[in-house]
């Protein structure tokens, strides 16, 4: 996998500008950065493609979210659905990985997913008896999905 790390990169940025989150200068590096997508007011990438993976007709499911910017790197992001919460996020300039293909960001993104629904699984506060379950069915389905996404079609 080719990961491009851009953390170095965003805390020079967040170093030189205090208000790096509104500054409009920050937000032009960040661009320049990513070869100039078109991105909204917040370096949201505008032509995200998203990838659903449901659990059974649960309510359970996770998203990867995958937007290429002009100069070949792909930015990924994830959501999450569990029957008592989940999380959102969206791909933009302030991602501080990029990876060169598609597939490395697909990847990446279902591993996010798997650490997300472990922590669920894992979780030992006050939850419904069958969260854990549905959240180890959640993980094996995710690992099938990335399984099958690695192999090669020959039609």
């Amino acid at each position: 996998m080719t990961v491009i790390d851009l953390s170095g990169q965003i805390d020079d940025i967040c170093r030189r500008y205090p208000n790096y989150g509104v500054s409009d200068e920050a937000q032009r590096e960040l661009l320049v950065i990513w070869g100039c997508p078109n991105c909204n007011d917040y370096g949201i990438f505008e032509n995200a493609e998203t990838v659903r993976i449901d659990l059974d007709g649960k309510h359970w499911y996770g998203e990867v979210h995958i937007a290429v910017s002009p100069n070949g790197w792909h930015a990924v992001s994830t959501s999450h659905r569990y029957g008592q919460g989940g999380g959102a996020s969206a791909p933009s300039v302030w991602n501080r990985t990029a990876y060169t293909t598609r597939d490395e960001a697909f990847e990446a993104g279902v591993n996010q997913l798997i650490v997300r629904f472990e922590g669920v699984r894992d979780y030992r506060g006050s939850a419904p008896q069958n969260q854990s379950d549905l959240a180890k069915r959640m993980i094996q389905t995710l690992k099938a999905y990335l399984s099958q996404s690695r192999q090669f079609s020959l039609f």
